[in-house]
């Protein structure tokens, strides 16, 4: 059974270990894997952390996506004396990669603007209290 220590403190006050816990929780949510209850309502009492790590996750996977085309390039120019097949192998194994990491992305996205609603929708009841 996880805690959720999370909600007792402020963000400033977590250790980078109890962020990467936290963070593990918004991947299993994002890749809908072995989610369960209780981590879904430990994202749900924090919403501020869970869009903190996703806006995290996408700038990670952003990043990627430019050293995987740098790479790529790096990767054809080596190989130009190599056959066209063994070039179109490896074009076709980074894109591949590729549409699976802007899937990946997408589904960041997604949930990025689901809790932004959450956190609208906590501020509106807020204000009326």
């Amino acid at each position: 059974m996880t805690t959720d220590i999370w909600s007792d403190l402020f963000i400033s006050e977590l250790t980078d270990e109890q962020i990467e816990s936290f963070h593990e929780i918004v991947l299993r949510d994002v890749k809908n894997k072995d989610c369960t209850n209780e981590d879904k309502s430990i994202l749900s009492n924090n919403l501020d952390l869970w869009l903190y790590c996703l806006r995290i996750t996408r700038r990670e996977i952003e990043l990627q996506l430019s050293q995987h085309k740098t790479n790529l390039k790096i990767k054809i120019n080596d190989n130009q004396h190599s056959s066209d097949i063994a070039l179109e192998e490896i074009q076709i194994a980074e894109q591949k990669w590729r549409n699976n990491a802007m899937k990946f992305l997408n589904a960041i996205e997604k949930r990025t603007l689901y809790v932004k609603l959450l956190l609208e929708e906590d501020s509106a009841i807020e204000d009326n209290s």
